[in-house]
């Protein structure tokens, strides 16, 4: 067995970015129209050449050879700060996925340091996320706790 390497993502890999984000919305919603697969896909492929091409996203890959066992990006945004965040800073983790024969041996662990400690070289000091219930455990075990705060969302149809 090959060793799991650790790539930091450029904007030549944004396919490779997109077409994992979509494995892991399909394991969460299911199958989905071919258009849907397709639209998103192509969003998701301009969206990682954009942000990481300007930096307000850093994103990793992770390899055992030429096969890929996982991905995660943090999405950078500034927002007013506060007394706990007074740059306003903060990392978005987002798109954590491992494919499911590398699940459970670190791999998520590993990409999720390794970008934690890119964004924290560029002064980043608080990071959010949402969870599944799979992944809370990983989280949890790398220093993320549950906030108090509710989220609410609203969807405003196209």
């Amino acid at each position: 067995m090959n060793t799991i390497t650790y790539q930091r993502a450029t904007s030549s890999d944004a396919k490779t970015l997109a077409d994992y984000r979509v494995m892991f919305a399909l394991e969460l919603k299911g199958d989905q129209p071919q258009d849907a697969i397709r639209n998103l896909t192509l969003q998701l492929q301009e969206y990682f050449t954009r942000a990481i091409g300007n930096n307000s996203c850093i994103a990793y890959i992770a390899r055992e050879g030429n096969e890929v066992a996982g991905i995660g990006s943090i999405m950078i945004r500034e927002q007013p700060g506060n007394f706990l965040n007074p740059s306003g800073r903060v990392g978005y983790v987002m798109n954590m996925y491992t494919v499911k024969a590398f699940r459970r041996k670190g791999v998520c662990t590993g990409i999720l340091n390794a970008m934690l400690n890119d964004a924290a070289a560029l002064g980043i000091t608080a990071f959010e996320l949402h969870a599944t219930k799979a992944g809370e455990e990983v989280y949890k075990k790398n220093g993320f706790r549950i906030h108090t705060e509710p989220t609410y969302r609203k969807y405003i149809p196209s």
